[in-house]
Parts: C-alpha cells; sequence; structure tokens
C-alpha cells in the first residue's frame, strides 16, 4: 500500500493513482494522517468509492448520498435529512459494509428507534417521525441500489415503522385563538400571530415579507418566498412546493398591518418586516399559551386552525388549497377528517344532477350567477374573507 511517513511532520500521507468515472487516470494525494491505518483506510474507501463498489461502508455512502444532494433539495432540507441521519441511521450503520447489510439488521435498528425517547420530551418518538428515519435510511440504501452496484435494497423486504400522517391534528378555535392572543403586548408579536391565524401563510412565509410584498390596492399579500436563519445568516428561498401566491387579507387585518408598518421608522420596501426568527415565535407562543392555560400547539398549527376556520364556513377544498398554496388533494388527505358532512355534501351534488341538469351556483356580488362550479369556486378563493362566497 503507497502509505508514507512524513517525518517532519510526524503524520502520514497516501500517494497513489486511480481512474475516475470518466476513465481518466489521476494522481491522489492526501497529507495529515495520525496513523498509517487512517491513511490506508482512506486509500481503500476513496477507491470503492471511484469505481462504484458496494463494499464501501456506511458511512462513506453517507457522504456520496450527501454530496450527490447538495444541489438537488433545498438547504433547510438537507440540514434536516442530515440531522436525522446523523443522529439515529449512522450511528447504527456506520461501519456496516453496505453490501453486508441485512434484512435483520433493518428490523434490529427499527427495534432501536421504536425503544428510543425524545430527550427533550421524554417520551417516545411520533408515528410520523419514526416514519421518516426509516425513510431516510430507505432512501441512502436505494442510492446505493441505482448507484453503486447494491445488488437490492433490504429496507423493502421489511415492513415500515410509524405512519405517514399523524392521527390527530391540533388547532384552535376563533375563541381559543382570540383568548391567547388577548395576553400578547408585543405589537410585533400581535400583527405576526395575527396575520398567521387569518391567512393561513407559514413562518417561514411570514419572515419574508416585506413592504413591497404588501398590495395595498387589494390588500393582500404576495407569497413569494420564505424565510430561515441558518449558520447565523439570513437565509431566502422559494416557497414550499414553489408555489407562489396572492393571500388576500380581512380589512380589519390589512389595517392593523398597515398600522404597524408604518409604525416601524426607516422601514425600506426590502426590508423584512418582522425581525424575530421561528425559534422566537414558538417560544412567543408557547409564552402566551402558558398565560391564557389553553392546549398547546406550535406556530404550524396556526395554519391548521386557518383551515378549520374555513372548512367551518363552508368553503371548498379548491378554494381553500389556493389560499393555502397546497393541492386541493393534499387538502383532501390532510383535513379530511374535518369534513364531517363530507357524505352529505356528495349526496347533495349528485342530486343536482339527477336530471342532468346542472343547477346555477350564485356568487352573491351584484347578483352574478355561474353555471361552472370551477370559475365559482376559483372566484370564492379569490375573495375569502371579502364578502364574496359560492352558495
Amino acid at each position: 500500500m503507497p502509505e508514507y511517513k512524513d517525518e517532519k511532520r510526524g503524520t502520514w500521507y497516501v500517494q497513489f493513482y486511480y481512474t475516475n468515472w470518466k476513465g481518466e487516470y489521476k494522481k491522489k494525494k492526501k497529507r495529515g494522517f495520525k496513523r498509517k491505518k487512517d491513511a490506508d483506510d482512506f486509500e481503500r474507501e476513496f477507491l470503492l468509492k471511484e469505481s462504484g463498489s458496494p463494499n464501501m461502508t456506511f458511512e462513506t455512502l453517507v457522504k456520496l448520498y450527501y454530496e450527490d444532494s447538495t444541489n438537488r433539495v433545498r438547504k433547510s432540507t438537507k440540514n434536516t435529512k442530515k440531522s436525522m441521519i446523523n443522529t439515529h441511521v449512522l450511528p447504527e450503520f456506520k461501519l456496516k459494509v453496505i453490501s453486508e447489510i441485512t434484512n435483520a439488521d433493518i428490523r434490529r435498528c427499527q427495534n432501536l428507534m421504536l425503544k428510543k425517547k425524545n430527550p427533550r420530551t421524554g417520551k417516545p418518538y411520533k408515528p410520523t417521525y419514526l416514519r421518516s428515519i426509516n425513510s431516510q435510511l430507505s432512501a441512502i440504501l436505494n442510492y446505493a441500489v441505482e448507484y453503486y452496484n447494491l445488488p437490492n435494497n433490504p429496507c423493502s423486504r421489511i415492513r415500515s415503522i410509524g405512519e405517514k400522517r399523524a392521527d390527530e391534528m391540533n388547532f384552535w378555535t376563533l375563541d381559543q385563538f382570540n383568548e391567547v392572543i388577548a395576553h400578547e403586548d408585543s405589537p410585533a408579536y400581535r400583527i405576526a400571530f395575527l396575520t398567521l391565524f387569518w391567512t393561513g401563510i407559514r413562518s417561514g412565509e411570514l419572515l419574508a415579507l416585506t413592504p413591497k410584498k404588501v398590495f395595498d390596492d387589494i390588500e393582500s399579500l404576495d407569497i413569494c418566498e420564505t424565510y430561515k436563519r441558518e449558520d447565523g445568516e439570513d437565509v431566502f428561498d422559494e416557497t414550499k412546493n414553489e408555489n407562489p401566491r396572492i393571500v388576500s387579507m380581512p380589512n380589519f387585518l390589512y389595517k392593523e398591518f398597515k398600522q404597524y408598518m408604518n409604525s416601524l421608522y426607516g422601514l425600506e420596501a426590502n426590508d423584512r418586516i418582522f425581525y424575530f426568527t421561528r425559534t422566537a415565535l414558538n417560544k412567543e407562543l408557547d409564552r402566551l399559551i402558558e398565560k391564557a392555560n389553553i392546549e398547546r400547539i406550535r406556530v404550524h398549527d396556526l395554519r391548521h386552525s386557518h383551515v378549520a376556520l374555513l372548512i367551518e364556513l363552508g368553503y371548498r377544498t379548491h378554494a381553500i388549497a389556493q389560499r393555502i398554496g397546497d393541492t386541493a388533494e393534499e387538502v383532501d388527505r390532510t383535513y379530511a377528517h374535518l369534513y364531517p358532512n363530507k357524505g352529505q355534501d356528495i349526496a347533495r351534488e349528485l342530486n343536482r344532477h339527477k336530471d342532468g341538469i346542472v343547477q346555477t351556483i350564485i356568487i352573491d356580488k351584484d347578483s352574478e350567477i355561474y353555471n361552472d362550479k370551477e370559475v365559482a369556486e376559483s372566484l370564492e378563493a379569490e375573495n375569502i374573507f371579502h364578502g364574496l362566497r359560492a352558495i
């Protein structure tokens, strides 16, 4: 093996030739290893990686997986994946050769995950989180199957743990929200929570708002970016699912929002309106919850609370989906349990078609009548909380 001792530094280094994936003959040299074994391990893993061999360790595979995903997913998504993998998956398979990972190894890892407790709460991890861990492990091994000649993914033969979706969804009624917000003394946090509850936008979308994204003529918000603080830097990114949209505000909220903006000295068109972070929002909401003695929810659950309110008010799935930036199918899947009368609604809809004649749908603005249901629903979505509603 071409390992050499650097007498001056007291360390080891490797120097060797290899053929890369383009068929080019290359020279590789790396210094700074404390032990000869470390230098030898580096060379072996490097050559296995370059040759696409399934005899590499799981740790090496994970590094390749990270490198491959760098430009394919958003930074925030990559960091979430990395944290989950490094905490729960990598420790279990770190030095294991990927071609030697068996069904029994996967099952053993799953059982360990089921026993683990969340260090913050002291309780078992939620089923949705367990499902995410299992999915990450499977994704890494699928990557090896696709690009590094692993014969098969052992995860595919083992039933996954956890659940895709939570059995319960936490949200507040309007009365509960009003009871909590009554304890807020800070104008900034008050407007932030009001905006989250009454528009249903995500917290990152709220924190990315600037004055130029507030449309005065239609009293609406331009939701085209999301904000997150990462590694001490402000990071702006595209909205989730790359789905920008215009969200109308109820008039009372628009007036309070503008009043707060006007109170901010020297606020420029591209300045962030809300200066805090998601962490600060969550801490402030927890403080209010404790004071109001109300059931705890997360900041993101204010979005669920908004949707629950729209459902209670009778708005259709299509209109809600347009407003919150999701697909109608996603809204149906996520909030189906909040539609207790869905069966009756279907029966009524079928009844309208009994004689092959579709009844008209009336929009109560200037007595306009629309025969096209999709047109009516689209108008409804654009005018939620502006006094227009399909009936």
